[in-house]
């Protein structure tokens, strides 16, 4: 089952945990986020992370709340009151949108977290994908010098909807390629390309996740996404950039087999 369709639908800004620790940190986000743009916020649960047990840091401090500058908060808040007419709460999409824009700007929630210089391929990945990419590397004995090297950039994203958009574009600046790594059906991927569209073209890279240019299959909707199927998009999109490395075909045909 995918609910993130449905939370967008409602407007209900959704956050995606890699691990039992951003369970924690990004939990404590989540409730400062909503208590500032009065909305409510979805947070993305799975059994491969929820039935799993790890060593945490559970210090209070560990997660400093950052509220924004750059935003101009509406008199009376974004909240819910009584009495609250439709057309009036209604008004308030807008703010609370741009209100959750801020915060994840201002507290950083999407990151770069490698980049290579220059760097061509740009992966953008979240929640239990995110792992998966770092396994399908290490699978591929692609370290992280390497994979700098190889022209890789990797956009960890927290808050899936809405994408925040002056990051996202940071992190396509430059590129000649995006691959998007997310489970089950695209979500991630429809909300970049929207983002890009109005790019100049000579600066806009190609995107691809689900399907590739050509529209044949690159990952999977259905099922569970594993970092096998992971590492064979990975080295299908550094084929097409030119990379053609007997080393990682041999290792991918080892994982596959």
């Amino acid at each position: 089952h995918q609910s993130e369709q449905v939370f967008a639908a409602a407007l209900m800004p959704i956050i995606n945990p890699s691990t039992l620790q951003e369970y924690l940190d990004l939990g404590l986000y989540g409730f400062a986020l909503s208590r500032y743009s009065g909305c409510w916020i979805g947070f993305k649960a799975i059994g491969e992370t929820v039935e799993s047990s790890a060593s945490i840091y559970s210090d209070p401090s560990r997660v400093q709340i950052v509220l924004p500058t750059d935003f101009e908060m509406p008199p009376g808040g974004l909240n819910i009151r009584w009495p609250d007419p439709p057309m009036e709460a209604e008004k308030r999409f807008g703010p609370k949108m741009e209100a959750v824009k801020a915060f994840a700007r201002a507290n950083a929630l999407d990151k770069i977290v490698l980049d290579g210089n220059p760097a061509r391929l740009g992966i953008i990945a979240t929640g239990k994908a995110y792992l998966d990419l770092r396994q399908a590397m290490a699978d591929l004995g692609i370290s992280d010098r390497d994979a700098e090297q190889l022209g890789l950039r990797i956009y960890k994203v927290a808050l899936t909807w809405p994408l925040e958009e002056s990051g996202a574009r940071r992190f396509a600046e430059g590129l000649q390629d995006v691959l998007v790594v997310e489970e089950k059906r695209g979500f991630i991927e429809d909300q970049l390309m929207r983002i890009l569209y109005n790019v100049d073209a000579w600066k806009r890279p190609s995107v691809v996740g689900k399907r590739d240019e050509t529209g044949a299959p690159l990952l999977p909707s259905e099922g569970e996404l594993n970092p096998t199927l992971v590492a064979s998009a990975l080295v299908a999109r550094l084929r097409r950039l030119g990379h053609q490395s007997p080393l990682l075909e041999q290792r991918l045909a080892r994982l596959e087999a």
